[in-house]
């Protein structure tokens, strides 16, 4: 190809190089910003993710004995190979190997997080790894890349056209301690801001929940107090319209949300989509996850609305007391 006709195609491919790049850098930051997300259990928590990548991937077993064993360090390390990833293709430093690194990011993501994503296309994992495999084909032509810059401040002479194999492995040594550095640099102001506490934060603080009693289940009312076994009452779910709880077989987040015709139903809170907790919104009426919009009709069997999953919420089959309108979880 003519140098040209290079430089055009270059030229053409800088706005997925900015946008990939500049996403997977963003995506890492803001993980480390979310203090809800380096938690082992909770809401929007990594843990509470892997939990959910473990039922639902095609990598389950290998999530079970690497990464659920140490959640903390799984999404440390995750979000730092996304800032490194992003930094190397908006720097040029050591380009290829950073595409190959956000190549197989977005393929893990892929079979985790996108995995319950039916028809596949809607899933975004799949587009942004083609995106990062066409430019580490491609190359960066040159443009936009800090590595010369690099090599002067370390008073390297400039790369020969017959440069030998010894010097393309000096500079692509540099190029990556000085990528390394700089990640870890990033990832760790990140993680100090998050640490200062919600103002840093980039997702708002979860709602707190109702009070618990002394079996862990939230109470029915306030300054009620609730018989062992028993969830809420009816009346306080029909005042509030909703309840969360948590359910004793599975560990996981649960809601009990009150009908328009008065029915109470129930269901795990753990969105099927990528494992975050869903809400009950007042105003719609449906259950909301907070993470990737999923949507779904309590009314009709916790269906999906909108969003990116087709698997509906589990339902938790309950019992209510007629004569004291205590609710409990069936069987």
């Amino acid at each position: 190809m003519p140098p040209d006709r290079q430089v055009s195609l270059h030229r053409a491919l800088l706005p997925l190089r900015f946008f990939v790049g500049g996403t997977f850098l963003f995506a890492g930051i803001d993980k480390l910003l979310d203090p809800a997300f380096l938690q082992v259990a909770g809401p929007g928590s990594i843990g509470e993710q892997l939990a959910t990548y473990a039922r639902i991937s095609p990598l389950a077993p290998l999530i079970s004995a690497v990464a659920l064993p140490a959640p903390l360090l799984t999404g440390v390390i995750v979000a730092s190979l996304e800032i490194a990833a992003g930094l190397g293709v908006l720097t040029g430093l050591a380009y290829r190997l950073s595409t190959i690194v956000g190549a197989l990011l977005a393929l893990t993501f892929f079979l985790t997080a996108s995995w319950a994503v039916r028809p596949y296309y809607l899933g975004p994992d799949l587009p942004y790894m083609v995106g990062w495999i066409t430019l580490g084909l491609a190359g960066h032509g040159g443009l936009y890349v800090v590595g010369d810059r690099i090599e002067r401040a370390f008073s390297l002479p400039p790369p020969a056209p017959e440069a030998g194999p010894a010097d393309e492995t000096r500079r692509g040594l540099l190029q990556l301690i000085v990528l390394a550095a700089g990640a870890l640099s990033v990832a760790g102001i990140s993680g100090m801001l998050s640490a200062l506490g919600p103002a840093f934060a980039s997702e708002p603080a979860p709602l707190s929940s109702p009070v618990a009693n002394g079996s862990g289940s939230p109470s029915g009312g306030p300054g009620s107090s609730l018989a062992p076994g028993v969830i809420a009452t009816v009346a306080a779910v029909r005042v509030a319209r909703s309840r969360v709880f948590t359910d004793p077989t599975s560990g996981d987040p649960a809601v009990l949300v009150a009908l328009p015709d008065g029915t109470i139903v129930a269901y795990d809170a753990i969105c099927t989509h990528a494992g975050c907790t869903v809400a009950f919104d007042r105003l719609s009426g449906n259950l909301l996850c907070p993470c990737h919009g999923a949507i779904f009709d309590p009314a009709h069997a916790g269906r999906v609305v909108d969003g990116p999953t087709d698997e509906p919420l589990v339902s938790l089959p309950i019992r209510i007391d007629a004569a004291t309108g205590a609710i409990s979880l069936a069987g």
